[in-house]
């Protein structure tokens, strides 16, 4: 006869506010076994008792049969015990969380609407109809809302809205998805939305039908959503998207979308099997798709994203964003098929996340304001992912990724708060054997956005309760990012290290794919380098706790500093300069430059006045966009340029055109010179017909560069590992192209998927480069 046990287990992992001690229960009361199970700050404890094959079987068939959202990343059976034969025990029960110091903890990423609530939002006949807060425990807010570990409902917003009956009657059925939802509420007991004018008064009526009227009237409404405020506005209303584009100063930098499904989207898109799936997955991102030939270059999309042939596609992530698309029961207001959908802020800012901050900073910008009355914790914007050598690659990670942390290979050294970049800022912990990333913060040109990172920095060691010891920053003397940090680290009597930039986007592709040695090709738009200079096209070996660097681009002059990466017609001008080359007249009046600012600019790079070196990559992008005559000669978002020189590149349909290049050793060092491509143009500018195969053939060729920096780099260490990372590795045409290429070379190559290659992954980077040292 089969006797009968009890087994109780510790599991760590993604298993807070994703429904996974619901499962436990169903499947405990399924397998015919008895026990409980409870929240200990992170690790789930789990008490199993019955006949032991059975017990066994479930331990055994368990991580088949998790919840999608959830992941068991350790299973630890911290005893076993014989149990009489005549044991019978109780219903299985989930106990009160217990908190306790020492043991693993994890903040659950918000999710967004499953297919379940979906369908009870759309159904007359349930309680949930029309209702714009409907959640479950595969659905709906989770970081935002916490305040306090472990995560259980009176520890986030929602405590404020007390369960009523029929809620408190799912949230205590094992059998029922809503089974311990933390963030459950229906509308007898739950959160509220409200209509208001510009100043905060309140409009009367239905909140949503309102709204709706307001958006076909083509007004801009700022919603409040799970993590912070959007405006939204109707995506084929030309006039409503010009005014918000001149109100925000916005004129060329894309608009995402909003489509109120996946056909929608595919309408206007071409979407491919993984893009349709993470679109519609739990977390949701904003996907950039290609937009179809018949689409691209009408004026409406045009108008929403410009000179990119691309376009950023969402589909509706609470039951809001539903409604506000879904025309329903009596309403005029037909489908909203596309929803502009933009960040709810001033541009610099971070995104609002309080009614009164909206009524204030987005006055002046939207006409109305959708809110409601739960509270958010903590800002989190929507993800950005784009799909690239056949992977999603993620762009900006928040919303449905983050704070979810990346697993190391090897535990750490000691415990890290590291503080990222000025632009496009995280923050990351790291301690024991991962690093945990906050959700993208953005740009820390303002106070405002400085304040959010400060939040997150003060907040995260202790939702985690890892003290850090140690403090990490950027080699950069003068970044908002490292003074935070510094003021940090006194503040807590903390010692810092720094690292270098460059050396930090490499680690943070090392990190994800668990290698400690390999070469690292990184390509960006600026980073202070161990010289002084600027850098940005390096090939850098790296192994633990340090790097050297093999190879990078010949130095070019950047006149007025970041007033060239603005005016990147002087970086054009600047290179033409240092190589002694004057530009004829029909090249000043092609660019629309005045006798007066060339001659200060070339006074300015002859006599290096206000005059910086640059070795990036990015500026090299800068330089040939304007000789094409694809980017404006100011730009007015990062990146502006090269984003459109991929454009007209895709446009290519002949061959692309070779263009030259030099390299040579200096130093030790390959160094590459691009001096060639832009000195044969100098006498007589591309013609029209050709742009296209030139930016097609300028990709190549900067392929190709960067490969020969590959292969010395070999040749010189002996290291056949690469990643790629830097914001250039964006592109997807150079992408592909290095993965390709480098592969033929018979290169191990890695491209990271969950760490964003931009300045987003670089807090992650910084603490791998000198955590495992």
């Amino acid at each position: 006869m089969t006797e009968n046990i009890r087994v109780t287990l510790d599991m760590t992992g993604i298993l807070q506010g994703v429904g996974f001690r619901p499962t436990l229960s169903r499947l405990v009361s399924t397998a015919g076994l008895t026990g409980w199970t409870r929240n200990q700050s992170g690790c789930v404890r789990l008490v199993l008792a019955g006949p032991s094959q059975q017990v066994e079987r479930f331990i055994k068939e368990l991580p088949q049969k998790l919840p999608e959202q959830a992941s068991l990343e350790t299973l630890r059976i911290v005893a076993r015990e014989p149990l009489p034969k005549d044991f019978t025990g109780e219903a299985f029960l989930i106990l009160d969380s217990k908190s306790a110091d020492k043991i693993r903890i994890s903040i659950p990423a918000d999710l967004a609407i499953c297919h379940e609530c979906t369908k009870e939002v759309f159904d007359t006949s349930s309680r949930f109809y029309r209702y714009p807060f409907t959640t479950c425990t595969h659905c709906g807010p989770r970081y935002t809302v916490v305040e306090k570990m472990p995560y259980d409902r009176v520890r986030t917003s929602l405590k404020e809205f007390p369960l009523c009956p029929k809620c408190t009657s799912e949230y205590t059925d094992s059998f029922n998805r809503r089974f311990h939802a933390e963030s459950i509420a229906c509308p007898e007991c739950g959160p509220t939305l409200s209509f208001h004018a510009v100043g905060g008064n309140e409009i009367k009526g239905d909140p949503v039908r309102l709204a709706r009227k307001a958006l076909a009237d083509g007004r801009v409404v700022a919603v409040r959503g799970i993590g912070g405020y959007l405006l939204a506005a109707n995506a084929f209303d030309a006039d409503a998207l010009k005014r918000l584009r001149r109100i925000k100063n916005r004129p060329a930098k894309p608009f995402a979308v909003m489509a109120r499904d996946l056909v929608i989207a595919a309408r206007y898109c071409h979407v491919n099997d993984a893009q349709a799936k993470i679109l519609a997955s739990s977390k949701a991102p904003i996907a950039i798709l290609e937009l179809r030939e018949a689409y691209a270059e009408t004026d409406i999309f045009q108008l929403l994203a410009p000179g990119t042939g691309t376009l950023g596609v969402m589909l509706p992530t609470t039951p809001l964003h539903l409604l506000l698309a879904t025309q329903m029961d009596d309403d005029p207001v037909p489908n909203f098929d596309l929803l502009m959908m933009t960040s709810g802020n001033r541009g610099g800012e971070p995104i609002c996340i309080s009614n009164e901050d909206a009524f204030d900073r987005l006055s002046g910008i939207a006409d109305f304001f959708l809110c409601h009355n739960r509270e958010i914790r903590f800002r989190c914007d929507d993800s950005l992912v784009r799909h690239t050598a056949g992977k999603m690659r993620v762009w900006r990670r928040a919303r449905g990724f983050a704070p979810n942390s990346l697993r190391l290979h090897k535990p750490l050294k000691d415990k890290y708060l590291a503080f990222g970049a000025d632009l496009k800022n995280t923050v990351a912990l790291g301690y024991h054997g991962e690093i945990v990333m906050s959700p993208h913060i953005g740009d820390l040109e303002t106070l405002p956005a400085i304040e959010g990172m400060s939040q997150i920095v003060e907040a995260f060691p202790a939702y985690y309760q890892q003290a850090p010891n140690q403090v990490v920053l950027d080699l950069h003397p003068d970044m908002q990012s490292v003074r935070s940090g510094q003021k940090f680290a006194r503040k807590h009597g903390l010692k810092t290290q720094r690292v270098q930039h460059h050396h930090a986007h490499a680690a943070a592709a090392m990190a994800e794919k668990g290698w400690e040695t390999a070469l690292g090709l990184v390509f960006d738009g600026t980073g202070y380098g161990t010289d002084g200079n600027i850098w940005g096209g390096e090939l850098l070996h790296v192994f633990p706790g340090a790097f050297k660097r093999l190879g990078t681009f010949r130095g070019a002059p950047l006149p007025g500093g970041d007033m060239a990466v603005i005016h990147p017609v002087r970086q054009l001008i600047a290179r033409w300069v240092n190589m002694g080359l004057k530009a004829p007249s029909h090249w000043l009046e092609r660019l629309d430059v005045a006798a007066s600012d060339y001659s200060l600019w070339e006074t300015q790079v002859q006599r290096r006045i206000n005059t910086v070196q640059t070795h990036a990559v990015g500026r090299i992008f800068d330089a040939f966009s304007v000789m094409l005559g694809v980017s404006p000669h100011r730009i007015t978002y990062e990146g502006q340029g090269a984003i459109w020189l991929e454009g007209v590149a895709r446009q290519c349909k002949e061959p692309p055109l070779e263009l030259p290049y030099r390299a040579e050793i200096v130093q030790d060092r390959l160094e590459v010179d691009v001096s060639p491509m832009f000195e044969r143009y100098i006498k007589c500018p591309p013609e029209d017909d050709k742009i296209p195969a030139l930016a097609r053939g300028f990709h190549r060729t900067m392929v190709a560069a960067g490969t020969e920096l590959a292969s010395y780099g070999r040749d010189i260490s002996g290291e056949n590992k690469i990643v790629l990372s830097g914001g250039v590795m964006m592109n997807q045409l150079l992408a592909e192209g290095f993965i390709e290429r480098l592969k033929s070379q018979g290169f191990d190559v890695f491209l990271p998927s969950l760490v964003p290659v931009n300045d987003g992954g670089i807090s992650l980077g910084q603490i791998y480069a000198i955590g495992g040292k």
